[in-house]
């Protein structure tokens, strides 16, 4: 099986027919035809269904499809790294993280390297999801939950989880509500699949309490704008925004905080540069939300 093959076969996909696949990717027609019935007699099976002169994905290429983009996404990621390698350059290195993770600690972080250290990307990843990418376009996998042992990992920080509520609010000259107070209140939480959202259910829980969920969402942004907007207190480990007071939620076992782990490969050719980015972002963390978030300081 050729990557040139798979290419052609994604092009047929996203162009939607044989002649504006063979236009994209500058070879005649009937060879691009030729190629995809090679294809298709290597795999054994069809991947399109044949509709007089449309092709739409037979049930066979649907379930190829994230195979095909997942190979040729690793060819040329592979392609860039050799090059660079070669070249002598820094790694491209991409970093799989949930949205928060990425506003507050990825992207600060990268604005302060240099041009010298390896060149960040990310991928949004929810932390469900975010160590399955490793292999597949990330090289670096930051969640709430410890790694599987089979990777090389690290924890990174210990980061509080907040409730926030504009400055009108009357629990606003507090500085921190308990789980019994906050169940009272229309919340503004996360969705089921972020690590905030599970470590706060749980905390409930916990406490023998039922919570007024007035809106779940995906952004964490949201949940604060709509705080502000009077709608009630958000539930979120993100920084403050939107003038928002923070209120640190209490248990009986003490603030509620998540925690965040990296993971990467250690067989990847870079392993001791992705260790090392590992160590620098759990010391950004600490420099920039004090030496309480360390998780040495939890262990």
């Amino acid at each position: 099986m050729e990557l040139r093959h798979i290419r052609y076969f994604l092009a047929i996909v996203e162009t939607g027919s044989t002649v504006k696949a063979a236009e994209r990717e500058l070879v005649a027609q009937p060879s691009l035809s030729r190629q995809l019935r090679r294809l298709e007699s290597e795999l054994g099976i069809d991947l399109f269904v044949r509709d007089g002169g449309r092709l739409h994905l037979s049930a066979a290429g649907e379930r190829f499809l994230p195979i095909a983009r997942d190979l040729i996404a690793r060819s040329r990621h592979a392609q860039t790294t050799l090059r660079d390698l070669a070249a002598g350059r820094p790694p491209r290195l991409t970093v799989a993280a949930p949205p928060t993770t990425i506003a507050d600690v990825i992207a600060p972080f990268i604005a302060t390297t240099t041009a010298a250290d390896p060149f960040i990307t990310v991928r949004e990843e929810l932390p469900a999801t975010a160590y399955a990418t490793l292999g597949r376009g990330a090289d670096l996998a930051i969640s709430t939950t410890p790694p599987p042992r089979h990777l090389a990992g690290r924890p990174l920080a210990h980061l509080p989880i907040w409730a926030y509520l504009p400055p009108t609010h009357p629990y606003a000259t507090r500085t921190h509500i308990t789980v019994a107070d906050l169940v009272s209140e229309p919340l503004l939480l996360l969705t089921a699949d972020h690590g905030t959202r599970r470590r706060f259910d749980h905390a409930v829980l916990d406490a023998g309490h039922r919570c007024d969920i007035a809106f779940e969402t995906t952004v964490p942004q949201i949940a604060q704008a709509l705080a502000a907007a009077g709608h009630g207190i958000a539930v979120v480990s993100d920084d403050p925004r939107y003038g928002l007071r923070a209120l640190a939620v209490l248990t009986p076992q003490g603030s509620l905080a998540i925690d965040l782990y990296a993971a990467w490969d250690p067989t990847h050719y870079a392993a001791d540069t992705l260790a090392t980015l590992a160590d620098d972002l759990a010391s950004y963390c600490v420099i920039t939300y004090g030496p309480d978030v360390s998780p040495s300081v939890h262990v």
